[in-house]
């Protein structure tokens, strides 16, 4: 798997957002790229793409959420060290 690219600060202003890591690091497993990471309050927010939301959709709905889960797994340790590294950069 590819690595995760670090944020964007430059987005394009239609983006799907989410708190869920599960959900983040299902669309990152997928190849959606992540385009930045934002702060809500205590939380990290993982943004992708518009086109993301409709697969998002899919993480909740059994048998529909198939991705490989060693994929699944490196995408949860980068994201957590995404955010871990933009929680202390606020």
């Amino acid at each position: 798997m590819s690595q995760i690219q670090p944020p964007n600060h430059q987005a394009p202003p239609d983006l799907f957002r989410s708190s869920d890591l599960g959900v983040s690091a299902f669309l990152t497993a997928l190849g959606f790229p992540l385009l930045r990471v934002d702060w809500d309050g205590q939380r990290a927010v993982f943004a992708f793409p518009e086109s993301a939301r409709d697969r998002a959709l899919l993480y909740r709905q059994p048998g529909r959420n198939l991705v490989e889960a060693h994929r699944f797994h490196q995408s949860l340790r980068e994201l957590r060290g995404l955010a871990r590294d933009a929680g202390e950069r606020r």
